[in-house]
C-alpha cells in the first residue's frame, strides 16, 4: 500500500543479449478486418513468462519480480517501443510501456500484476511452462501470466503490423498484488498526478473472459484474547485464554447472521468473514493467557474498510458484554471494494468486443479483490478480465486453455481498435 515513486529509468528500444524472441507475425487479417495475432508467438511468450521465477518475496524463498520486469523491459526495448520504470521498494519496479495512438491526449491502461504465490505443494515443475493437450502448466500460468502475455503480445501485435490506435494505450507490469498491492498503490500515485486523460483501465485477471465490474474489499486484523496463566494441573487458579475464544466466534456468528444480509450486493453478494488463523498456548502444561485469531472480513462496495473495523470492534464489545477480555487489533491489511456503473461506456465497449469473440461474456461480480480497485479510486473506470479461471489460480498443478489466451489478446486487439 506504500509504494514510493523516484528513481525511473526509461528504455528507447535497444536490443542485446537477453531479449525475447521476437518470432514471426502473420499478416492474415480475421474477417473484421483487425489485426491478427500469431499463436505460436503468444505461446512462445506465456512460456517464457512462466519459466521466470516471480514469487513474491513476502513468502517463503520468494524470488521477487526482477527477472519478469527484465523481460517487460527487453519486450518493449526489441519493439523500439518506449518504456519507464517505477521504483516501489528495493529492487522491485513496475514498468510501464508505451503504444502511442492518434489522440496523445487520451490513453487506454492495461495493467496486470507479475507476481506469484509460493510453489509449496506443486505436482509439476513449477518453472517449466509445460503445454499438454492444448493448456499451459506452471506456476503463474493462470495468475497472471496468461493475463500479461496476452496484453503484451496484443500490443506487440499491433505495432509489428503498423496499426495505430485510435488512443495511446500504456501496458504496467506491476509488483505485489498477491500480498500489499504495493506495485499498484504507486502506480495509481503516479497516475493521479499525470495530465493525460485515462479512459478506463483492463486489469488482468483470471476471469473466463467474463467482465468482474465489481468485487469485494477487506480488512484484516487481529483479536486477543485474554486469561490468565496457571498450572494445568489447576485450571481454576487461571482463566483459559483459548476456553474464552469461544463466546467471542459465538459473538461473530451472531453479527454475521443478523448484520450481513442486510448489505447483500447484487453482483458480489453480502459481506462474509473467516477466522483464518488461531494461535493460543505456551506449553501442554500451562494455562493459556493469550489466544489470538485472525478475522478476514470481505466488504462490498459502499463499504469502507477501517468504518467497518470499528463497527466491527464496536459490536463485538457489545455482544461480548465485558465478559471477555479482548483487544481487537489495528489492521495490518485494508483493500477496497470495486463498483462501476454499468452505464459505463468503457465497460459497454469492452463487453461488445468480448461478446464478438466469446457471445456468451457477461459482466459480473466477484467475491476476491484485485489491483483494480486501487485505480478505480483514483477515478479510473477500472474493470477485471482475462483468461482462465480463478479454480485454477494458486493450484498445485495451475494450468490455463492457450486457446482462451489467444481470444484474451484478439478482444483486447478489437477492443483498442474500436474504442471511441
Amino acid at each position: 500500500m506504500n509504494g514510493e515513486l523516484g528513481n525511473e529509468q526509461a528504455g528507447t528500444g535497444r536490443l542485446g543479449t537477453g531479449q525475447p524472441g521476437t518470432g514471426q507475425l502473420r499478416n492474415e487479417q480475421p474477417g473484421n478486418g483487425l489485426p491478427s495475432l500469431d499463436f505460436a508467438r503468444l505461446v512462445e511468450v506465456l512460456g517464457d513468462l512462466v519459466r521466470i521465477p516471480s514469487v513474491n518475496p513476502g513468502f517463503p524463498s520468494g524470488h521477487g519480480e526482477q527477472g519478469v520486469a527484465g523481460y517487460v523491459k527487453s519486450f518493449f526495448s526489441a519493439m523500439n517501443a518506449g518504456w519507464v520504470s517505477q521504483h516501489v521498494e528495493g529492487t522491485r519496479e513496475n514498468v510501464i510501456g508505451t503504444l502511442p495512438g492518434r489522440d496523445g491526449g487520451r490513453y487506454l491502461l492495461l495493467e496486470a500484476h507479475m507476481d506469484t504465490v509460493q510453489v509449496d505443494g506443486m505436482t509439476i515443475p513449477p518453472f517449466e511452462g509445460t503445454v499438454r493437450d492444448g493448456r499451459m502448466y506452471g506456476r503463474g500460468a493462470c495468475d497472471t501470466k496468461a493475463s500479461l502475455a496476452a496484453m503484451l503480445v496484443a500490443v506487440e501485435t499491433l505495432h509489428r503490423q503498423g496499426a495505430v490506435p485510435p488512443l495511446t494505450v500504456r501496458l504496467a507490469a506491476v509488483v505485489d498484488e498477491e500480498i500489499g498491492y504495493r506495485g499498484v498503490s504507486a502506480l495509481a500515485e503516479r497516475l493521479a498526478g499525470e495530465a493525460p486523460v485515462c479512459e478506463g483501465a483492463i486489469v488482468g485477471e483470471p476471469t473466463g473472459l467474463n467482465l468482474i465490474t465489481a468485487h469485494k474489499g477487506c480488512v484484516r486484523f487481529h483479536i486477543d484474547v485474554h486469561g490468565k496463566a496457571a498450572h494445568s494441573s489447576e485450571p481454576g487458579l487461571g482463566v483459559n485464554a483459548i476456553g474464552q475464544a469461544v463466546p467471542l466466534l459465538l459473538a461473530l456468528q451472531a453479527i454475521e447472521s443478523s448484520d450481513y444480509p442486510l448489505l447483500d450486493h447484487p453482483l458480489t453478494g453480502p459481506p462474509t468473514h473467516c477466522i483464518s488463523m488461531i494461535r493460543g498456548g505456551v506449553a501442554p502444561n500451562t494455562v493459556p493467557e493469550l489466544c489470538r485469531l485472525t478475522l478476514d472480513r470481505r466488504t462490498v462496495p459502499g463499504e469502507e474498510p477501517m468504518e467497518v473495523y470499528h463497527s466491527l470492534a464496536s459490536r463485538l464489545a457489545e455482544e461480548l458484554g465485558g465478559q471477555t477480555k479482548i483487544t481487537v487489533n489495528k489492521p495490518f491489511i485494508i483493500d477496497y471494494a470495486l463498483d462501476n456503473p454499468q452505464e459505463s461506456p468503457f465497460i459497454a465497449e469492452l463487453l461488445a468486443a468480448a461478446a464478438r469473440s466469446v457471445p456468451a461474456a457477461r459482466a459480473e461480480g466477484a467475491p476476491y479483490g484485485s489491483d483494480a480497485s486501487k485505480l478505480a479510486r483514483i477515478g479510473i473506470p477500472s474493470v477485471v478480465f482475462g483468461p482462465g479461471s480463478i479454480a485454477q489460480a494458486h493450484t498445485h498443478d495451475e494450468w490455463v486453455e492457450l486457446g482462451e489466451v489467444a481470444q484474451a489478446a484478439q478482444i483486447l486487439i478489437d477492443f483498442i481498435m474500436n474504442y471511441k
